[in-house]
């Protein structure tokens, strides 16, 4: 009985998927910001760049693997107002749902990332330097809109909450990305 529940559903589901083969190719700039007050006043939201690739197995269900960095601020810090910097970059793969309508498609993602934050306080007393890794999740939308022989543009807004703590007081890098881009997609 179970065997031939697991064919029904497989059976039922096949059509669904409309197999397609697709990758996607493409590049977007967009804005960041930090989440934690303390940070996002002294460092602010900063340029982040994401290029990515996709591979839709089907016309609705796909896989996104892409890197984000960019995103490198210096700010005086400190009652005594030292030199420092804030980077933030990291790797991410996300399962992507999008549902095709015309020549505009819509996508959710959900998945993780693997980033890297480093700060570097320059104080007379004693050089303050964190390099850290931290996975998180990612959740984010958005649309595509074709333009001509697979080039399209692209609107994306995206949540990664990313806590860590560095010294004693734990902080949030993490914040929204509002991006924009243009990418390439080929049917294989």
């Amino acid at each position: 009985m179970k065997k031939a529940s697991i064919l029904i559903f497989l059976v039922a589901l096949l059509p669904q998927l409309n197999f397609a083969d697709d990758i996607v190719l493409g590049i977007q700039l967009g804005y960041r910001q930090l989440k934690d007050p303390e940070l996002k006043a002294i460092y602010g939201g900063g340029l982040v760049i994401n290029p990515y690739v996709n591979y839709f197995p089907s016309s609705n269900y796909g896989l996104e693997f892409s890197y984000e960095g960019g995103y490198n601020k210096e700010a005086p810090i400190g009652l005594f107002q030292e030199d420092s910097t804030l980077s933030i970059s990291g790797f991410q793969l996300c399962g992507v749902l999008r549902y095709p309508v015309w020549n505009i498609i819509s996508f959710l993602k959900a998945g993780v990332g693997y980033f890297s934050y480093r700060q570097d306080i320059q104080s007379e007393f004693t050089r303050l330097k964190v390099d850290h890794h931290k996975w998180a999740t990612i959740v984010g939308g958005g649309i595509r809109f074709n333009m001509y022989k697979g080039l399209f543009l692209t609107a994306e807004a995206k949540y990664i909450p990313l806590k860590v703590q560095p010294f004693e007081i734990p902080v949030d890098l993490g914040g929204w990305r509002f991006l924009a881009g243009i990418g390439f997609r080929m049917t294989l």
